[in-house]
């Protein structure tokens, strides 16, 4: 389950033709992506989105709980490549690499958790509370 397939698959057709041992399972989860970015375009607005489609105009008006703005080294999915390369340089201290690692778990497990919050909101649950 994604917000915006086309991005997901294209990074994720990126890791396969740059992992070869990987390929075949990326390639198969590729093919499975759920996005819910149509859903959420045709079945929610809300004026707090100011027109974007952005997960993070999204989420605040569903989930103001799950805000990413609290989240220190990585708050955003253009903040995750340089945090990487950061935690696996050679030359970064041990004790950073520990942050930067927790930093990265954290802002994965808040994007999970945002997709499963929004697929139940779109699916029902949460439609009745805001409408």
């Amino acid at each position: 389950m994604v917000y915006n397939a086309a991005f997901e698959r294209g990074v994720m057709m990126q890791l396969a033709e740059q992992f070869d041992d990987l390929a075949p399972a990326l390639r198969r989860m590729a093919a499975r992506l759920f996005d819910l970015l149509p859903f959420a375009r045709e079945h929610y607005y809300h004026p707090a989105m100011m027109g974007s489609w952005s997960i993070k105009r999204v989420l605040p008006t569903i989930a103001p709980d799950l805000d990413y703005g609290n989240l220190g080294s990585v708050q955003s999915g253009d903040m995750v490549e340089p945090v990487y390369f950061e935690m696996v340089n050679a030359e970064t201290a041990v004790e950073r690499k520990a942050k930067l690692k927790e930093a990265l778990l954290t802002y994965c497990e808040r994007d999970t958790l945002a997709m499963v919050r929004l697929a139940d909101f779109l699916a029902g649950a949460g439609m009745q509370r805001h409408s």
